[in-house]
């Protein structure tokens, strides 16, 4: 794998369709009483929009549960919280091993890089960044979108006793989203990784923020195209921009 060459990149494009309402927080507390208790996130012109470091966390433990099942042979997921693939005592064993032998920086990342699980080789770890590159999916141009409100009543935990009634908002059912994601330089057999990605968010079976158990943030990748970007037409793409290529199937991924 080189690290200081172009060698590929995709492009995933498409719309966001929420088949059901979603709740994906503001993270303040409002103390307005004429607003909810736990309002969406709004972009600064005060329009919902989903942040792609949202859709990207949750599609990594989406794929890291398949992974860590053992399902896809060959492809490997660790439990990066607890059970990491690489720990800071390998860094250092490595890193003594490289300069014990004299060799350069580049044969260091190399190593460790071989070490890493396939999730952490194409979302990122402590060590490398990441391959994958998701855009915060703002509202559509033209689109409407409507806030739901709804009630909610917290529970505890530790009696099962309902604690105290709130309200939340909700970005309605149909509303739609703008999708842009990027991967750059994946190795081929990481390939089947970013199928499933792309299988998971057509389908219809993928949601997102809060209150999922209640049924909420369902959404659907739907008007899907996707480039591929190499060195065959890398001067196309950067000369005449993406309209200039040619769409591929995804199933050709």
């Amino acid at each position: 794998m080189l690290f200081n060459k172009f060698q590929n990149k995709y492009i995933i494009k498409g719309t966001l369709y929420a088949l059901t309402p979603l709740h994906i927080g503001s993270g303040q507390e409002n103390f307005d009483p004429v607003l909810a208790d736990n309002t969406v996130i709004r972009d600064h012109k005060g329009i919902p929009y989903i942040p792609g470091s949202s859709l990207k966390g949750t599609i990594r433990s989406y794929i890291e549960r398949i992974l860590y099942s053992g399902v896809y042979k060959g492809l490997n997921s660790c439990l990066i919280v607890n059970e990491p693939c690489v720990s800071d005592d390998d860094i250092k064993k490595i890193k003594k091993e490289i300069k014990d032998k004299n060799l350069n920086d580049k044969k260091e990342a190399e190593e460790i890089y071989s070490k890493l699980c396939s999730v952490c080789k194409l979302f990122g770890s402590n060590y490398f960044a990441s391959k994958i590159h998701i855009r915060d999916a703002n509202l559509k141009s033209g689109e409407k979108v409507y806030i739901d409100m709804r009630d909610g009543v917290a529970i505890d935990r530790d009696t099962g006793t309902e604690n105290n009634k709130y309200d939340f908002e909700c970005v309605s059912s149909g509303s739609k989203f703008d999708f842009y994601m990027t991967v750059d330089n994946i190795e081929d057999e990481l390939l089947e990784i970013l199928k499933l990605i792309i299988s998971i968010l057509k389908n219809g079976d993928f949601r997102i923020g809060g209150k999922t158990s209640a049924g909420l943030g369902s959404i659907q990748l739907q008007e899907v195209k996707i480039y591929k970007i190499t060195m065959d037409n890398l001067k196309t793409y950067l000369e005449k921009g993406l309209e200039a290529l040619e769409e591929m199937e995804w199933e050709n991924v």
